[in-house]
């Protein structure tokens, strides 16, 4: 009888899956579906292209829009699949509950890790697949080859990092984030007249700076120059 309870609590205890192996396996799971979604996308959108009867196209057309609702939910799900194990990464970074002084302050803790290791690497996986719109020749702009464009690289740069910091508000963090950074960043980038305005979804044309005249020697004091009263 002993043994057989070892044997038992053996069994459970080299099959138990952490919370991390959990939250990685619905992130790779929702990542797959949402990658399968995409090719049907692209196979229905290549249908519509084709030369067929008015009754063959309304079909198309259907399946297709049907194909882009699937593609919605499915970034949904890895969206909230990456918050998920973002939640998960910094409770286990966490050093454990926080102890509470006599003043009532909760001592800090260790900061939590990144999900991220690169910009390009949040632009790649989580923003773009999640900030879908139309770009054409009267909606927005967009340049394949964005990491040329100095400016969008620093924006980029910034709402992956202010992504970062809000992920850990589970409460309004999300939505600061898209309010006061992801919308008003994008909404520059995609603009037509924004830093991609001489590209399109095909071409990359290097930027030109603003041309600017440089002032005469002495024109702005050197910092410690300037005598404070």
């Amino acid at each position: 009888m002993d043994n057989d309870m070892f044997s038992e609590s053996t069994i459970t205890v080299s099959g138990s899956v952490s919370d991390t192996e959990k939250a990685e396996k619905q992130l790779a799971d929702a990542q797959q579906a949402l990658e399968s979604v995409e090719e049907e996308v692209r196979a229905a959108r290549e249908k519509t292209g084709e030369e067929l009867s008015s009754w063959l196209k309304a079909a198309a057309t259907d399946s297709l829009a049907q194909a882009e609702r699937k593609r919605t939910r499915a970034v949904q799900e890895v969206a909230q699949a990456t918050q998920e194990m973002a939640q998960v990464q910094a409770r286990e970074n966490s050093p454990g509950p926080s102890v509470e002084s006599d003043s009532g302050a909760a001592s800090e803790g260790q900061e939590p890790g990144l999900v991220y290791a690169t910009s390009e690497d949040f632009l790649v996986d989580q923003l773009l697949p999640m900030y879908i719109r139309i770009i054409d020749s009267r909606n927005g702009t967009w340049c394949r080859k964005w990491y040329l464009h100095a400016e969008a690289l620093s924006r980029v740069d910034a709402l992956w990092r202010a992504w970062e910091h809000f992920r850990l508000d589970g409460k309004t963090g999300m939505s600061v984030w898209w309010r006061d950074h992801a919308d008003p960043h994008m909404a520059v980038l995609l603009n037509q007249k924004g830093p991609f305005h001489q590209c399109d979804l095909e071409t990359h044309k290097d930027p030109e700076p603003l041309p600017c005249d440089t002032a005469p020697p002495g024109w702005f004091p050197k910092e410690g120059d300037i005598p404070f009263p």
